[in-house]
């Protein structure tokens, strides 16, 4: 009988302490859920830089709240409640990059006292960029002033832009002819190569066989393969092809000629390297 009641008391003991926690639970629950607000959304973006900040809401995004309470702790620093808090409230009040939300309250953009406009940001841009060109004008010359003209300080002319009409500085030194200076250019070449011992009228010679005109024979060709007929002419060539045969053939590269001539033609390469083999010697 007494391990009955013994028994009971402890069951009732049990549920009496759960019942407790439960409270309790549901007490901080509450006020957890009370403390999830915009503000507190706010103030947890603003712990974090940038690149934490998109840590914390892709880890969010991917439904990892383990993953994005961790980031938060070791980001600031904060308890596990206070870092519970700001995980829920960044995720029930999406926030902007830490440094949009600095660049807002600096201006006062968004919830200030006032309101700047843009009008009042591109009339401070215009300020600055006036201050900018009066520290850069020479002291003798207001911003709105430029030089008068812009002369050459060797002929005296004016060059660019002349809108005053201002004439050229007398006195100045005539400016060469294009002629002449071609002729400078030729003598001081010359100088350099006879300095070097260059004598281009004994070396800069053309050979011979490059003087005299190649004349290229053209040809005509038939193949009978069984009933089929194949005719092919120097015409019916591209003109690098030939070009380019007839410079394979005259160096002896009869295969590399069969080759270019197969690729660019009905003819197969035994075809063709038979064709070229009879064309050359006849050449």
């Amino acid at each position: 009988m007494e391990i009955l009641m013994l028994l009971l008391a402890g069951v009732v003991i049990f549920v009496l302490i759960r019942r407790m926690m439960q409270r309790q639970a549901q007490k901080m629950h509450h006020r957890i859920q009370d403390e999830i607000t915009p503000e507190a959304a706010r103030a947890a973006a603003l712990a974090l830089n940038d690149d934490q900040h998109k840590a914390i809401y892709q880890a969010i995004a991917a439904e990892d709240a383990k993953r994005a309470l961790t980031l938060f702790k070791e980001a600031t620093g904060a308890s596990i409640q206070h870092s519970i808090v700001a995980i829920q409230a960044l995720f029930r009040f999406p926030q902007p990059a830490p440094s949009e939300i600095r660049f807002e309250e600096d201006f006062n953009l968004n919830g200030g006292e006032e309101e700047v406009s843009e009008e009042y940001l591109e009339d401070a841009i215009d300020q600055v960029r006036e201050d900018t060109e009066n520290d850069a004008a020479p002291s003798s010359q207001t911003p709105d002033e430029g030089p008068l003209a812009e002369a050459d300080p060797n002929t005296g002319k004016i060059v660019g832009e002349n809108k005053d009409q201002i004439p050229d500085i007398p006195g100045g030194e005539q400016p060469a002819a294009a002629g002449d200076h071609d002729e400078d250019l030729e003598a001081k070449a010359r100088e350099l190569m006879a300095a070097e011992g260059f004598n281009p009228d004994e070396e800069l010679t053309i050979p011979e066989d490059w003087a005299a005109e190649d004349e290229q024979a053209g040809f005509h060709l038939e193949v009978q393969r069984g009933e089929e007929k194949i005719t092919l002419s120097h015409e019916d060539l591209e003109p690098w092809v030939n070009d380019q045969m007839y410079a394979l053939l005259r160096d002896d590269h009869v295969d590399e000629a069969a080759e270019l001539l197969a690729a660019n033609s009905p003819l197969t390469p035994a075809e063709a390297h038979r064709f070229l083999v009879v064309f050359k010697n006849q050449s």
